[in-house]
């Protein structure tokens, strides 16, 4: 079976490297000009660290993050308002959550696959149905048939736009910063993700590396379409936050810090059309309310591999129908409850992030955790 993964991110990568795993061969196929490795912090749930365990072959990558145990939320002041083990009793989960480096992630997953597996400058820009296949044309002007093909091309997906015409990505009325910084404060711990609310706005952080004193932070808010915050503004609009929580934004380099509007997908639509299907931000673009993203991506594209190498059908579709069964719904699931703690966090007045608010959002999310792969 020849098989296209369109897009080199971080579900496109881990994809690859599943199908490789389960004896799938697979090439992937990238817009840019080379491997997309930069960026700031990536948040790994326990549920997808036992996929990675599986993908990576191994325990040696846990060294590269930062165990996360807890989630700790704050009001303006840094008082504690709720603390919420990663893994609560119950679940039985046999992995910590993990922050790691973006760049140590792609690399990683890149060094599970050989040189000429990916593509570069080589952009999807039209399928074509062809008997049981489908037909790709890239940016590069060459044409190949492939028995499937998977779109993992992000919120700008050329792929969704061949399985659903027509949907496009929502923007949330929010916009992130991001940012990686070497700083050290009693206030934030080595352990727990930390977020500070504030008016119609919020910023997280993590740590990266503990050893470096390396910190990840995630500031948002609603832009009323407005221009987007610089540094200053950010720190005028979280006056009100603890001073060492401002002091870590005023530290963080320049050229460490990214901004850009959050859009989203709901998971509405299909998820597959004849041999093509629909992987990670292509179809399920999620508020970052919990850093669910990566976790989501790498479960979906577990069940694709499970799907792909479990059917004994002699037709591809029921595996891909099956495939859509099992990840649509949950992910529509899982992306409602994120909707409902961003709008407690962004959308309602300050003061309504409680623990009597934030408790029933929460075990809505850890009873999906039962549902997961893993």
């Amino acid at each position: 079976m020849r098989i296209a993964i369109i897009g080199a991110g971080l579900n496109g990568l881990a994809c690859a490297v599943m199908l490789k795993r389960f004896g799938l061969d697979c090439s992937v196929f990238e817009r840019g000009r080379g491997p997309r490795d930069s960026g700031t912090g990536i948040y790994v749930w326990p549920q997808a660290m036992q996929i990675l365990r599986f993908v990576l072959g191994g325990r040696d990558f846990l060294s590269q993050g930062q165990p996360i145990e807890y989630l700790d939320t704050h009001d303006k002041r840094g008082e504690l308002v709720h603390s919420q083990p990663v893994r609560p009793n119950g679940l039985g989960l046999p992995a910590p959550a993990m922050m790691f480096l973006r760049t140590d992630l792609f690399r990683l997953l890149a060094s599970r696959l050989e040189e000429d597996d990916v593509h570069y400058g080589m952009g999807c820009e039209r399928l074509e149905d062809v008997g049981d296949g489908v037909r790709v044309t890239f940016s590069n002007g060459y044409t190949f048939d492939f028995d499937l093909v998977v779109g993992a091309d992000g919120v700008g997906s050329t792929c969704r736009g061949f399985v659903n015409p027509g949907l496009e990505p929502q923007d949330t009325g929010l916009v992130a910063s991001r940012g990686v910084v070497s700083f050290r404060s009693p206030l934030l711990h080595a352990d727990r993700c930390q977020i500070f609310t504030s008016s119609y706005s919020r910023v997280v952080t993590y740590p990266l590396n503990e050893a470096r004193s390396l910190r990840y932070w995630f500031a948002a808010y609603q832009h009323r379409n407005q221009p987007l915050l610089d540094r200053r503004g950010l720190l005028s609009l979280f006056a009100a936050l603890p001073r060492d929580v401002l002091r870590m934004i005023e530290h963080t380099p320049d050229d460490a810090v990214l901004t850009h509007k959050i859009m989203s997908l709901t998971g509405a639509g299909h998820w597959v059309r004849g041999r093509v299907a629909l992987l990670g931000d292509s179809i399920h673009a999620m508020l970052p309310t919990l850093g669910y993203g990566l976790t989501l991506g790498l479960e979906n594209g577990f069940m694709l591999a499970q799907a792909l190498v479990g059917h004994c059908d002699a037709d591809l579709g029921s595996a891909l129908r099956r495939y859509e069964i099992r990840a649509a719904q949950r992910s529509r699931e899982m992306i409602k409850v994120m909707d409902d703690m961003t709008r407690l966090y962004y959308f309602e007045q300050e003061g309504e992030v409680s623990r009597t608010r934030l408790v029933p959002i929460v075990e809505r999310f850890h009873q999906l955790a039962h549902s997961t792969v893993f």
